[in-house]
């Protein structure tokens, strides 16, 4: 699959039209918890644009400083993110800072609203990886067993130039999150009533995802011989985790 397509004369990038479309689906989804939570469509709405501020912005940045030695010489590439390289959890933070700038402002719960939103995200994950399947990145190591994919030359690491099938990573991940995204749909009305709750087992589950999946990437940064994506999961699980035990009182 090509990473890009013409039409009408202007080059349009398939990763832009699944975000696009991640976008769409998941005010959809949204809208029926928003309105049994008192968030009005035209609240749900405004929300959007801060969120996907925030969550660019926090990809790029956590993109950019994972993978410094790719843009220290050539400053111009960092804004160019339609070349992709928007680092998940980068996103996760910087979509949750935009969200409590908008609560802050609104006068919102912003539990309630990170609730509302949570399943969505996790939706948006699922088909921003194939994203990554168009751009051919996020991919695993060499493999030679039956699941594979193939890699063009030019979008291998050099240390693997000579191999030609790698393990689709980016797959992997989208299958678990399509089945997290069921695991809230089905939970979210049990959960709605805690605010927080349906925020907290997207975090477990996503960060059980990422957990999973980072064994099956090799393009991601270490610390100390630690994957810091591993460290990040773990965090992420347990502050899941937290959200369930500690005490909150319902607002809107």
């Amino acid at each position: 699959m090509r990473p890009s397509f013409t039409f009408a004369g202007l080059e349009i990038h398939w990763y832009s039209v699944f975000i696009i479309s991640a976008i769409v689906i998941g005010y959809l989804v949204a809208r029926s918890p928003a309105k049994r939570r008192g968030i009005s469509p035209a609240l749900l709405e405004e929300s959007i644009l801060f969120g996907i501020i925030g969550g660019v912005i926090g990809a790029r940045i956590y993109h950019v400083i994972d993978k410094w030695p790719l843009y220290r010489d050539d400053f111009g590439q960092i804004f160019a993110i339609w070349n992709g390289g928007l680092a998940i959890y980068g996103a996760l933070l910087g979509g949750a800072l935009g969200l409590a700038l908008f609560a802050y402002w609104k006068r919102l719960h912003l539990l309630t609203l990170l609730d509302i939103w949570a399943p969505s995200v996790l939706l948006g994950q699922a088909l921003g990886r194939l994203g990554n399947w168009a751009n051919q990145e996020a991919f695993g190591p060499p493999t030679s067993g039956s699941f594979k994919i193939a890699i063009d030359p030019e979008n291998r690491p050099p240390n693997y130039a000579n191999s030609a099938y790698f393990h689709p990573t980016f797959f992997y991940e989208l299958v678990l999150a399509l089945i997290g995204f069921a695991i809230l749909l089905a939970f979210r009305k049990h959960l709605e009533p805690r605010p927080g709750h349906v925020l907290g087992l997207y975090l477990i589950i996503y960060g059980a995802i990422r957990y999973i999946t980072e064994f099956y990437r090799f393009d991601t940064a270490t610390l100390f011989g630690l994957r810091v994506a591993h460290v990040i999961s773990l965090g992420v699980i347990v502050v899941g985790c937290a959200l369930f035990v500690m005490p909150m009182r319902h607002r809107r």
